[in-house]
């Protein structure tokens, strides 16, 4: 009787081991299916086994790889509402604010994005943020802001050249371009918008100096020409 009671205590007392044991083999198996998804940037099964994992007790660290995730498999509303998420326990997580800032943006939303650029800015201030966040500040009319940001960004010229940034052409077409060159055209902007054509030339050089492929420089500089006057038209002759 002694030892029944003995064996059933030893198989009662192992049962959260084994079971702590099975979580831990199911974690680690989820993980492998994630880190093979990524391999083949499969960003459904990554998700998929990311958030078995986390069902499972993985780390928590991973939330925010998820709210990475949600973001590059074209789920923008799920991994805005994650990284809220994470930012509410954690209002420091770069990778949660840096989510937070662009898809609001991208949704249109632009004060809630400079908002969150603002907050991001302080704890990540490289060129990319920075400028980012002129952008918001230039849509907004906040044109000291602006113009004080990227100053900012012109400041960190080694880094803004080693960072780019994504502009819009038209037709739907893009150009990746420097940050230092994107800040300067913007600089170039702000000094055409005020009037100030010389300062706002110098700027343009600048960005297509940094960049000489840089399109929308090249076009705001063309635009400054002066526009050769027109003919006259030619006198009629008299009918005979």
């Amino acid at each position: 009787m002694q030892k029944f009671l003995f064996s059933t205590l030893l198989l009662t007392s192992t049962l959260p081991l084994l079971a702590q044991k099975a979580d831990s083999l199911a974690q680690q198996s989820y993980l492998q299916v994630y880190r093979r998804a990524i391999q083949y940037d499969d960003m459904p099964s990554a998700a998929y086994a990311l958030t078995n994992y986390l069902m499972m007790g993985g780390q928590a660290q991973f939330k925010d790889t998820l709210a990475v995730i949600y973001y590059r498999s074209g789920n923008p509303n799920g991994s805005y509402k994650l990284a809220k998420e994470i930012h509410e326990g954690d209002p420091k997580n770069v990778t949660a604010l840096s989510l937070l800032a662009d898809i609001s943006g991208r949704a249109g939303d632009t004060k809630t994005s400079l908002e969150w650029y603002e907050k991001l800015c302080v704890l990540a201030p490289q060129p990319f943020n920075v400028y980012q966040m002129a952008t918001r500040q230039f849509i907004l009319e906040r044109i000291g802001e602006c113009r004080a940001s990227l100053n900012k960004v012109v400041a960190d010229s080694v880094n803004a050249r080693k960072e780019s940034v994504s502009l819009e052409i038209g037709s739907g077409q893009n150009e990746n371009v420097p940050v230092l060159a994107a800040a300067y055209n913007m600089l170039g902007a702000l000094a055409y918008r005020d009037k100030k054509t010389e300062e706002a030339k110098r700027y343009y050089e600048l960005a297509v100096k940094e960049f000489p492929d840089f399109v929308i420089a090249r076009q705001n500089l063309e635009g400054m020409k002066p526009k050769p006057a027109s003919k006259p038209a030619a006198a009629a002759k008299p009918k005979s």
